[in-house]
């Protein structure tokens, strides 16, 4: 089919007319003499096919605009794109006109068609008619200049703020109340943001909010927007970069096709940062940038990308185990690769886990949220709240499934309780709600008790008597001192460790190769170590140290001990000895095999291969490293201060009070 386009004429005006009045009802009237005004001055663009009047347009012109006052395609001829071709004509003729504006009646059809064009919705009145339909102002710009007619802003680039698009879901949740669904979006108001950050709107978010059925609230929407600042895309760029992004976005709906121009917009303007949150734009974000080179990110993923580059220190990975485990804070990078499927509670929906991720996520001045990554893998994600002064509290505490579970959950409990020892915070909290539940009972077994919302556990990292480790749980957990106040003296230093209460029990100095502790328990030398230790050993709660069956009538449990590493001089680490097992290499074997760093070799050498001769086993927990190493000169000077000699050739017994001392050096009063 071939279609001519042109300039009609009076000669034209019976056909125009006939084509009109078939139309009329949507067209509206027009008398005859207006109608050959308009072709007498050359104001109706023509359509024909072999001379047979296709569609036209109508408008009116001055020096600064076009009016468009009908246009018409014939029911046999559309979906041609000749709508689309007359209106390129019109704006082709365009000498000193800057804009195309129109009026039409919200309930006709062609109403849907204008955007699709290009125009934005700008505003809207009342029609002349009885019954007062509402016209909706379509508004199309002719080149890039500011329109003063807008009453908006172009948005300046400052090398102080950084400039980004909002679409109009996170436009629209700035003025909603506040709820879980909204609370990402509203992140991007924060006062920390407020220097950093220009948040900019492009004008088919006006097309966004003309879909909204309600007239009141399409008024008060189009009123907000003036508090954004408006980019002005190079209208040239704008339909290049829309065809180019149909080749990955669905444009099957007017919501889709808005998507589109939305971000023909964005990518056609000076920003290069859309931020939305429809997650099936962020999963065609890499495709997206290929094609317009336009950034699309979550409203969350923004936030940790400014926070990483203004804090970059905060993001540097904390080792635990050479290069291959470590902690590292949750990075922009991460938000893409996250498994949230291993981390789902059973029943739980994956958008219920990200929208609560996502927002300790998005106030990283208040949360900071941690990977527990062994190689690539992620097997724990953790939050802790930044503002609980003398507590760490975990509002978010997930471990992967796998088939090492048990292990990371262990670990990801005695983790935070070192952490609480390092820092000298007494109180750990754990939100019930937003654990694994399998680590339910590893927090009961390992000292935590429940109250109303959640789990509590104190690690008093100091020497109290018993009425003063009372007295502070009643200050810091009033309901909690009933429970504690039931406990035996033994109990209530387990379930605050690493406490002491300088019981009449048993202490020992247990000198170490670095081997052995480097696997067992010393997390810093771990973390030094190009390979680091046997986290199948290292991440328990409770281990197995292994010796010759010297010294059998002296190691008695009930005890506390004190770790001597051989090659450091130091005393660095503090445990409770649980329980001593003499038996054979073979029997010893079976029951601790998966403890320890000793394999069956090992065992078979210290025995000197005899089967029959008889080795010990530690069993102990309740490991916390000190906060300062004891080096061997303090050792001495505190044991001659009690008239005493220190033996480090093998486990000694120590008095209380020297204990009590060397638990202070390694904790001392800040």
């Amino acid at each position: 089919m071939q279609v001519g386009f042109s300039k009609l004429t009076i000669a034209d005006l019976a056909a125009v007319d006939t084509l009109m009045k078939r139309h009329s009802q949507t067209l509206g009237f027009l008398p005859a003499e207006a109608l050959r005004d308009h072709l007498d001055r050359g104001g109706v663009l023509g359509a024909k096919v072999d001379d047979n009047l296709a569609g036209y347009l109508l408008y009116w012109s001055n020096s600064q605009r076009f009016r468009i006052t009908q246009l018409c395609v014939s029911e046999d001829f559309r979906g041609r794109g000749i709508a689309r071709q007359l209106l390129e004509r019109l704006k082709d003729s365009a000498n000193t006109q800057t804009a195309i504006d129109l009026n039409c009646r919200r309930d006709f059809p062609a109403n849907d068609m204008w955007p699709k064009l290009g125009f934005v919705a700008i505003g809207e009145k009342p029609g002349r008619s009885m019954a007062g339909h509402l016209l909706t102002h379509w508004h199309l710009a002719l080149h890039s200049d500011h329109q003063p007619e807008l009453e908006l802003f172009k948005a300046q680039t400052s090398d102080e703020a950084l400039d980004v698009i909002i679409d109009a879901q996170v436009f629209y949740h700035f003025f909603e109340p506040d709820s879980g669904e909204t609370a990402t979006s509203k992140a991007l108001l924060a006062d920390f943001l407020i220097d950093s950050l220009n948040l900019c709107i492009t004008d088919e978010l006006l097309n966004e909010i003309d879909r909204n059925d309600d007239p009141e609230q399409r008024g008060l929407n189009r009123a907000r927007t003036e508090k954004f600042l408006q980019v002005q895309p190079k209208l040239d760029m704008v339909e290049y970069c829309a065809n180019r992004l149909k080749q990955v976005l669905p444009s099957n709906n007017p919501s889709r096709e808005s998507d589109i121009r939305h971000l023909a917009k964005a990518a056609a303007s000076d920003v290069n940062i859309f931020v939305t949150r429809d997650q099936g734009l962020l999963k065609k974000a890499p495709a997206i940038a290929h094609l317009v080179n336009l950034q699309v990110l979550s409203p969350t993923e923004l936030i940790v990308q400014m926070h990483q580059l203004t804090e970059a220190q905060s993001y540097s990975p904390d080792r635990v185990a050479g290069l291959r485990l470590g902690w590292h804070r949750f990075k922009q990078e991460d938000f893409r690769s996250f498994p949230h499927d291993s981390f789902l509670n059973e029943g739980e929906q994956q958008r219920r886990f990200r929208e609560v991720l996502g927002r300790f996520l998005a106030s990283p001045d208040r949360y900071t949220c941690e990977l527990l990554k062994d190689g690539d893998d992620v097997a724990i994600v953790r939050t802790i709240r930044n503002d609980s002064p003398g507590t760490i509290s975990l509002p978010l505490a997930r471990v992967a499934n796998s088939t090492n579970r048990t292990l990371f959950g262990r670990f990801l409990i005695a983790d935070t309780l070192a952490k609480a020892v390092e820092l000298n915070q007494d109180v750990v909290e754990v939100s019930a709600s937003s654990v694994s539940p399998f680590l339910m009972p590893e927090l009961l077994e390992m000292g935590f008790t429940s109250r109303a919302d959640g789990l509590v556990r104190f690690c008093f990292s100091s020497s109290l008597s018993r009425s003063e480790a009372l007295e502070r749980i009643a200050e810091l957990s009033p309901e909690s001192r009933t429970e504690y106040e039931a406990m035996c003296d033994l109990e209530l230093e387990t379930h605050c460790s690493p406490l002491s209460l300088a019981l009449e029990q048993n202490h020992f100095l247990i000198p170490i190769r670095p081997a052995y502790a480097l696997h067992l328990f010393d997390r810093q030398r771990s973390a030094n170590d190009l390979f680091g230790a046997d986290i199948t050993v290292l991440l328990r709660w409770s281990n197995v140290y292994y010796r010759a069956n010297t010294f059998h009538r002296m190691l008695r449990p009930p005890a506390r001990l004190l770790w001597y590493v051989s090659d450091q001089k130091q005393v660095i680490a503090v445990s409770r000895l649980d329980q001593v097992t003499i038996d054979t290499p073979k029997e010893l074997w079976r029951r601790f095999k998966r403890f320890g760093v000793l394999e069956w070799n090992n065992l078979y050498e210290m025995c000197n291969r005899n089967m029959s001769t008889k080795l010990m086993a530690l069993q102990f927990s309740h490991t916390f490293l000190f906060r300062e190493r004891i080096p061997l000169s303090r050792i001495r000077a505190v044991y001659e201060g009690h008239g005493r000699g220190v033996n480090l050739q093998g486990p000694s017994k120590m008095s209380p009070e020297i204990f009590q001392e060397l638990f202070q050096l390694g904790y001392p009063h800040h």
